[in-house]
Order: C-alpha cells, then structure tokens, then sequence
C-alpha cells in the first residue's frame, strides 16, 4: 500500500505529464517560436544551424521566462501579486509577437486547467482574466498552476523549457524540414541543454529579466511579415 507521500507524488507527477502532454489544449500547437520566421529569412539552413537556434531560444526562455515563473509559483496564493507580476511581464515583452504568443497560451492554460481540475485558484484567476485585471502571460500562469497542483519547482522549470524545445522541433517537422524521427534524435541530444540553463537563471529575481540572445528575438517580432505562414508566432 502506498504511504501518503507516495501518493501525493503520483498525483502531482500524473498532473504534470497531463498538462504537457501534446494533448492538452493550450494553443502551443500553433506557435514556432520564431522558427518559422528564421528559416524563411534563410537564417537556418542545416542542422547545426537549426540546433544553435533551438538553443538561443532556450536561453531566452531561460533569461527571460523562467524568473518570473519562479516568482509566480512562490506568491501563487497572493492574487495582488499575481495581478502585479502579469503586468510586470506585460511590460517586459515588447515583442508584440512574443507577448501575443505568451497571453494566448497562458490563457489557454488556465482555461484548460480551470475546466479539467475543478480548482477554485484557478477559476479565480480565469474570472480575473475574463474581467480584464490580469493579462495572462504564460510564464506567470504555468507557475501558478503548477504551484496549485503541488508540482515542484524543479519540475515546473524543467517541463516548461522541455515543452518549449519539443514545440520548436515539432513546428520543424510540421514544416516538413525534417521527419519526426530525426527530431526526436534532437530533441534528445538537446535536452542534456536544460539543466545548465535553469542552473543559470533558477535564482534570479525579476529585476534580472533580460533576453539574451537577441537575434532570435528579431526573428520572431517579424514572424507577421512573411508572405505566407503556418504558425502564428
């Protein structure tokens, strides 16, 4: 018989594995993070090009992102805080892409978490939402919900950059620039990345919110001026 430790663990676990699974209706299925944009400005055009792409991504995920999820998962219960962080990410993203991409699938988040774990933190937010208080953005959200469904930190970070690196290579595959096994091989290669990176950025406060790689951000900002498109950031 499991203890109860054991089985808080299991539900926090299977909480986590349903809210990054392709599945879960978040809206991620439509963004590329500025991949799409790069490749038809011709700035990716073998491998090892798209590989140091994929990880200027994560470093902006890293630099940018992951703080102020931090931040959201500690003062989670605190919806005055939670208010004054979504208008402080607000602030931060300048991008209009980048902030049109975190707003819908922070949005969709908490929509989908809201309606499948019947959690009253969670429908607090999306009423705040709906009213026009908090924006939304989707680092701030996916720290809140995971703070709610007793998912640790740790593993809040670590599925939060993974589920990043797995939309850019699916968008990749989608585009038909490489086949899904090739980007699996990636994917996996890649993800020994991801410790290094939260390493990095895990104890940085919001005043340390930063890009840094830029370019890659350029890239996604002029995702609207392609001709034709398949994603929406």
């Amino acid at each position: 018989m499991m203890d109860k430790n054991n089985v808080e663990y299991t539900s926090s676990l299977l909480a986590l594995l349903q809210i990054v699974d392709s599945g879960f209706p978040t809206g991620g299925f439509s963004h590329s993070l500025g991949y799409e944009s790069a490749v038809k400005h011709g700035h990716i055009r073998s491998k090892k090009q798209l590989t140091e792409f994929v990880i200027t991504v994560l470093e902006n995920i890293g630099s940018s992102s992951l703080p102020l999820l931090c931040e959201a998962y500690k003062q989670s219960g605190d919806m005055s805080k939670i208010i004054a962080l979504d208008e402080y990410t607000e602030a931060c993203l300048s991008n209009h892409i980048a902030n049109r991409s975190s707003v819908q699938q922070g949005k969709s988040l908490i929509a989908s978490s809201s309606e499948t774990f019947k959690d009253k933190r969670m429908l607090n937010i999306k009423d705040n939402i709906q009213s026009g208080k908090v924006k939304g953005h989707q680092p701030v959200m996916y720290g809140c919900v995971c703070s709610f469904l007793n998912i640790s930190l740790e593993d809040a970070l670590i599925s939060f950059l993974f589920s990043s690196l797995r939309t850019i290579l699916a968008s990749s595959v989608r585009l038909g620039d490489m086949g899904p096994l090739e980007a699996q091989r990636i994917q996996f290669e890649l993800q020994a990345c991801l410790p290094n990176i939260i390493e990095r950025n895990k104890d940085k406060t919001v005043d340390d919110v930063c890009l840094s790689n830029p370019l890659a951000d350029i890239f996604q900002n002029s995702h609207d001026l392609l001709f034709s498109r398949l994603f929406y950031s």
